[in-house]
């Protein structure tokens, strides 16, 4: 092509003498230079256009190579297995001080359990289109390894079958602490509601529906909830209280459960979509056939600018799970609030309380306190001495009077960079009693103070 351009310029310079030999004035002659610019010019613009549609030949060729690769490596996920897959985790160092233990402990944080150390996630999409989706979720160092492993299938638009195991779905707060929509938690700890007074997984099967144009969403299950806890021995005792030496007597028989049957639940969750700011939450489990409970919780949020409120109400029974053998009831309260006080830094703030006074105190996650003494956590028979003594029945020895808790956290959480967080916490947990055993193992205080730090990255 280059040759061609060449060649029309020789031709029209050759032709340039010849024109001024005819001219008659300088007028002339510059009219007619300037009308031989002008076809120079057009026949410049022919050659452009034809060199531009030659070099279109070639990229066409590496278009057809990259989309010939592209249909090999869709099958080749296709094949394998691997089409439709997605893979996230988070992982996560914590360092922990708290004044019972005056310990200095760097592990995860309570994320879920207390000794895991991550999560990695697997969801997969059908292969077929179907739109049948899995998810598999993992927790690496906790003592129940599977955390999730359950399955989506849609029936239409609006309608699926649920079912597998997966966790409690009562409450504000998520499991991890990495911060993001459905799995986040912006603290390094959970609130007293989540920890204490609700269950931790169900095995099941039932349904999830997306209700007026997908702003109101319900998900329920029938199953079984929290199967360790359903015991194989049938006898049952009450704790008591031995005058004579101070302690209690028959606690490690202490159990909810009636026979060796798996305790049968349905599990159910609403949530309504008010507007782009805010949603209220309602569910509840009822658990029946060995252990008997009912459990109920309100939730709701509000997140404007760099605002965030969040609130959770919970009420429970428990049949046969108190101190004294009897009804173990509870009510509790939490409520958190954060401020981005610039876009990277978020300040944190969240205030809980547990009311668990009746038959000696008991919850769904505390049946009647801990071994020997009126509780470890806060909870359990109203200690009122850091002796250990607490308030009970002088004639069957019982306990008559259950703890309440308080818990307040402050925090901040640092967004380093898209994929990690830094935090920091400060925790007080008070009980109404002398409810924190010491480090000592024999002595009871009424509050505990903890200290954390973590740096979370999520992939």
């Amino acid at each position: 092509m280059s040759f061609q351009k060449n060649l029309w310029v020789l031709a029209l310079s050759g032709a340039m003498p010849l024109v001024s030999a005819h001219a008659q004035s300088t007028a002339d002659l510059k009219k007619e230079i300037e009308a031989l610019k002008a076809q120079l010019q057009v026949l410049q613009q022919k050659v452009e256009a034809v060199s531009a549609q030659a070099d279109t030949t070639p990229l066409s060729q590496q278009v057809n190579r990259l989309e010939q690769r592209f249909d090999i490596a869709g099958d080749e996920a296709e094949k394998s297995g691997f089409k439709g897959m997605k893979i996230n985790g988070t992982i996560e160092t914590a360092l922990k001080y708290n004044s019972i233990d005056k310990s200095n402990e760097f592990s995860a944080s309570a994320g879920y359990n207390t000794s895991e150390y991550g999560m990695l996630q697997i969801t997969k999409e059908s292969q077929d289109g179907e739109g049948i989706d899995w998810t598999l979720r993992l927790l690496p160092g906790a003592s129940s390894m599977v955390h999730e492993a359950s399955v989506s299938i849609p029936l239409d638009k609006e309608n699926r079958v649920i079912g597998g195991f997966m966790p409690d779905f009562q409450g504000y707060e998520f499991a991890f602490p990495n911060a993001t929509a459905g799995l986040g938690n912006q603290f390094i700890t959970h609130n007293a509601l989540y920890d204490l007074a609700g269950a931790t997984a169900y095995t099941g099967l039932g349904m999830s529906h997306s209700l007026r144009g997908g702003t109101v969403a319900l998900k329920w299950m029938v199953g079984n909830v929290d199967t360790s806890a359903d015991s194989t021995d049938t006898t049952f005792s009450a704790q008591s209280y031995d005058i004579a030496t101070g302690l209690m007597n028959d606690a490690s028989s202490l159990t909810a459960a009636t026979s060796k049957a798996k305790t049968v639940a349905l599990a159910y969750r609403a949530d309504w979509t008010v507007n782009d700011t805010t949603y209220i939450g309602l569910s509840g489990l009822h658990g029946s056939v060995n252990r008997s409970f009912n459990i109920m919780a309100l939730d709701g949020g509000y997140t404007r600018g760099d605002w965030q409120f969040n609130g959770q109400l919970t009420a429970g029974q428990m049949d046969r799970a108190a101190a004294n053998g009897g009804e173990a009831r509870w009510t509790g309260v939490s409520a958190f609030m954060s401020y981005k006080i610039v876009p990277r830094l978020q300040l944190l703030a969240r205030a809980d309380f547990i009311e668990n006074g009746a038959n000696g105190g008991g919850t769904y996650y505390d049946n009647g306190g801990a071994v020997g003494g009126p509780g470890v956590n806060g909870l359990g028979p109203e200690g009122l001495d850091a002796t250990g003594n607490f308030a009970y029945d002088t004639a069957t020895g019982l306990a008559t009077q259950g703890a309440s808790l308080y818990r307040f956290s402050l925090g901040t959480n640092y967004q380093v960079n898209a994929n990690t967080q830094w935090k920091t916490e400060y925790r007080l947990d008070q009980s109404t009693g002398y409810n924190f055993l010491g480090s000592d193992g024999v002595t009871y205080q009424k509050d505990k103070t903890t200290l954390s730090t973590a740096v979370v990255l999520s992939f």
